[in-house]
C-alpha cells in the first residue's frame, strides 16, 4: 500500500498543479488588476515531508517543478531549480515547520515569497522581463502571498486530517 501511494503521487501531481492552475485563473478572475499565482503544490508538498523520503521527496518536488516549468514558463529550468531548493530546505527543518498550524501558515508564506522572489530575479537576470521591482512587489507577490495565506487557512484542516 506505501509503494503505491507514493507511485501515485506522481500521478497525482499533474492533476494538483492543473487544478492549482485554474483556480489561481479562477481567484485572478475577481481581481484584474493583481496577478495572483495559487501555489497549493506547496501545501502538498509541505504536508508529504511527513510520509516520504528526502530522496524521493526531491524527486517529488524536482517532477513538480518541471510541470510547473512546461504548463506556465514553457522554459525548462526556472521552477525546476526553485521547486528543488525549497523542497531540500523544508525537509531539512520540517520537524520545526510541523510543530503547529502558525509555522506551518509562515512556512507557506515563506515557501511562496521564496519562489515568486526567487522567479521574478531568475527571469530579470536572463532577460525575459523588465517588470520594475516595485511594481512586481505590489502587484503580483504580496497578493499571490495572501491568497496562499488563504489557501491554507482553508485547507490546513484537510490535510492535517489527512496527514497528521
Amino acid at each position: 500500500m506505501r509503494l503505491f501511494k507514493q507511485i501515485g503521487m506522481f500521478i497525482l501531481l499533474p492533476l494538483i498543479v492543473l487544478i492549482d492552475s485554474h483556480l489561481g485563473q479562477f481567484v485572478t478572475s475577481f481581481f484584474p488588476h493583481f496577478q495572483l499565482i495559487s501555489h497549493i503544490i506547496f501545501i502538498v508538498l509541505l504536508f508529504e515531508t511527513i510520509e516520504v523520503s528526502e530522496y524521493l521527496f526531491l524527486a517529488y518536488c524536482l517532477v513538480a517543478g518541471l510541470l510547473y516549468d512546461i504548463y506556465f514558463f514553457h522554459l525548462i529550468g526556472i521552477a525546476s531549480l526553485l521547486f528543488v531548493i525549497i523542497g531540500a530546505i523544508v525537509y531539512k527543518i520540517n520537524s520545526i515547520i510541523l510543530t503547529n498550524r502558525w509555522t506551518r501558515l509562515l512556512a507557506i508564506v515563506m515557501m511562496t515569497f521564496l519562489f515568486e522572489f526567487g522567479c521574478f530575479i531568475i527571469v530579470q537576470a536572463v532577460g525575459l522581463t523588465h517588470e520594475n521591482p516595485a511594481v512586481f512587489i505590489v502587484y503580483s507577490l504580496v497578493p499571490s502571498m495572501i491568497l496562499n495565506f488563504l489557501w491554507m487557512l482553508v485547507f490546513q484542516f484537510v490535510f492535517e486530517k489527512i496527514y497528521l
